[in-house]
């Protein structure tokens, strides 16, 4: 399928599922769950949490299927949810490695985690998270500009500035290492 005709199939997929039709949600579900967990995953760096996130985020996603007025919009929708689950969790695991102090074992696990990646990857991993996010979701997702400012709730030239310095230090990162 083209990208056009996956779209109008969400869309239809959306409606049915808004007026009850279990099919149609299982079958959303099957469409949108490996891209979503891999959307997790390159937030979180974590399988596992990644799964549980868009697990939690189905169950927030049939729970407010029908308050979603545009159904061509439930792709943007969709990643919204994963991404505002995904950036607690962050910011839940950063409150308890400071409370934990387990400052050497975090270190330990990015040298490590380094070692699987090549110099783009770990370039993309120095990002700043809001950097990151935006060339994940740019690159990675073929989201357009308008839809990264509507899944992160920010204006279009602040995506467009953010993409323009996460290039920058991609190249500036990944010149050091081949130099």
């Amino acid at each position: 399928m083209n990208k056009r005709s996956d779209k109008v199939l969400d869309e239809w997929l959306v409606l049915r599922a808004q007026d009850g039709d279990r099919r149609s949600l299982a079958l959303l579900v099957n469409r949108w769950h490996k891209k979503l967990v891999a959307y997790a995953f390159r937030k979180t760096n974590d399988m596992e949490a990644a799964k549980d996130l868009v697990q939690d985020s189905w169950q927030a996603i049939v729970k407010q299927m029908y308050l979603l007025q545009n159904p061509s919009k439930f792709r943007v929708w969709a990643h919204r949810i994963v991404n505002n689950k995904s950036v607690s969790w962050i910011r839940e695991k950063q409150r308890e490695r400071r409370m934990n102090h387990e400052i050497e074992e975090e270190q330990l696990g990015k040298a490590s985690a380094e070692m699987d990646f090549g110099p783009i990857r770990r370039a993309v991993q120095q990002l700043p998270d809001k950097e990151r996010t935006i060339l994940i979701l740019f690159y990675q997702n073929d989201y357009t500009i308008k839809e990264i400012a509507e899944i992160l709730g920010i204006n279009e030239g602040t995506v467009k500035s953010r993409l323009f310095y996460a290039r920058k230090k991609v190249k500036e990162f990944y010149s050091q290492q081949i130099n």
